[in-house]
């Protein structure tokens, strides 16, 4: 609205000089012919190759023992890993993977519900979204890519590392307080011998 005033100004200005002034008549129309001409600017066309051009890192840690069982019936974990699997470095791809990721932070199963496993998952969680949004620009290098998506895999490693951490540290305990028993029976042991 405001802009269209403004041109209707400067349109009467004109056309009030035109009429007054002969000579300034035909600069002026040259003037508008040139300032008011379309010039038709295309944007820059960035090709983004949708081929991975990198060799994707691949998992090396293995969940055992009881982290293996907790994973299997772990409905969240399971499909963000068979999304892992099938990964195709699209956006798309890395949507579906921050959707798992998510699914897996809102139901962290109460065994391994710790501080530790929630920020690993916390750290493969913003790891994911960082590739995420490395897809969604125009252009980014492959060396990049590569960088961002070992990051992502290191983040999963380190997640799985925890998660056998906490299986571990809870055995641990077992075994002391198993150890710390047995030592007291022994102590009763020899208290009563001794009297």
């Amino acid at each position: 609205m405001i802009l269209s005033g403004y041109f209707f100004y400067v349109h009467n200005i004109i056309i009030f000089v035109i009429i007054r002034f002969k000579i300034m008549r035909y600069l002026l129309i040259l003037l508008l012919f040139i300032s008011c001409g379309e010039i038709a600017e295309t944007a820059p066309e960035v090709k983004q190759n949708k081929e991975t051009t990198f060799n994707p890192a691949t998992s090396r840690m293995v969940l055992k023992g009881e982290a293996l069982q907790l994973s299997t019936g772990w409905e969240a974990y399971q499909t963000f890993i068979t999304e892992l699997e099938n990964f195709d470095h699209t956006t798309a791809a890395a949507k579906r993977l921050t959707t798992a990721i998510n699914d897996m932070t809102v139901s962290i199963p109460e065994d391994i519900s710790s501080q530790p496993v929630k920020s690993r998952l916390k750290v493969l969680e913003t790891r994911i979204k960082s590739y995420h949004a490395l897809l969604t620009h125009n252009a980014y290098s492959s060396t990049e890519q590569q960088k961002r998506y070992d990051q992502l895999i290191i983040g999963l490693d380190e997640f799985k590392i925890q998660m056998m951490e906490v299986y571990a540290q809870q055995k641990s305990k077992e075994n002391l307080l198993k150890n710390l028993e047995e030592m007291e029976l022994e102590l009763e042991e020899n208290d009563t011998i001794n009297l």
